[in-house]
């Protein structure tokens, strides 16, 4: 081999390293980000957050009201919004997490049944899924976002996407029909509730899609609801975990927080 085709040789090789290297920090960026802006080493559980997190989990453990334990923490650990957030959609009492977890149900048992679904709660954590946003397998095991957009939602490019994989997922799960309720107090539900209702029907579903009051209230009619809602899961009678289905499915970047501390 001539010195030139070395140079080549030892050239490319360092191209390929150097590709190598870039993929492996893309990989880790969305985890960083995740620890830079939470406070928390997701390894070891270990920063602000993951002390906090225990800290909350025992709090509720000896049977203190929620929010005033949710505020208690982030005031003592002088969290700001986003991080006030995480404590309260994604950490739960122990009790708590057994009837969570009592309630669940997978695809297989949501064959034959009534389904109701938490239109925005499951479309905004979809979207998020989709996109590549922060989602966090909580400490009951259901998946949730961390946006808290719901009042402020609009529609987006990733929407449209988002609604196909939703009814992608529920005909897989042959239910025997399906009713997908947004609330009307948020705007342009009815223009939402149309697009998954025509999507509904091209899919040969037995279903529709509507834009009502008191959303939460509705859903107690079906024989499975799909929502991560702490308040709808506490009064329904079976909760299926959309997004849970599709990261069995597809990749995505999520946070188990079980794990991490």
């Amino acid at each position: 081999m001539s010195v030139d085709e070395k140079r080549f040789e030892r050239a490319l090789e360092s191209e390929f390293a150097e590709k190598m290297r870039k993929r492996q920090r893309e990989k880790a960026v969305k985890v960083l980000d995740f620890r830079n802006r939470y406070g928390l080493d997701v390894k070891s559980g270990r920063g602000k957050l993951g002390n906090a997190i225990r800290d909350l989990r025992y709090l509720l453990d000896q049977g203190y009201p929620r929010d005033s334990a949710v505020n208690f923490v982030s005031n003592h650990y002088r969290f700001p919004l986003d991080q006030r957030h995480l404590l309260a959609r994604c950490v739960f009492s122990k009790s708590e997490i057994r009837e969570h977890c009592r309630k669940a149900v997978g695809a297989n048992l949501v064959r034959g049944k009534r389904l109701g679904i938490d239109g925005y709660n499951v479309l905004i954590t979809l979207e998020s899924i989709m996109t590549g946003k922060q989602v966090v397998r909580c400490d009951d095991g259901y998946v949730r976002d961390l946006r808290a957009i719901f009042g402020k939602y609009r529609t987006t490019p990733a929407t449209t996407r988002a609604i196909s994989m939703l009814i992608q997922t529920i005909t897989k799960a042959k239910p025997k029909d399906v009713t997908v309720l947004f609330d009307k107090q948020v705007s342009h539900s009815g223009e939402l509730a149309a697009e998954v209702r025509q999507q509904l029907k091209q899919a040969g579903l037995n279903g529709n899609a509507l834009a009502v009051g008191e959303v939460d209230r509705k859903l107690l009619k079906f024989d499975v609801v799909a929502s991560s809602d702490r308040a709808v899961i506490k009064r329904a009678k079976a909760i299926w975990d959309i997004p849970s289905e599709l990261l069995k499915r597809k990749k995505a970047d999520i946070i188990d927080l079980a794990k991490m501390t």
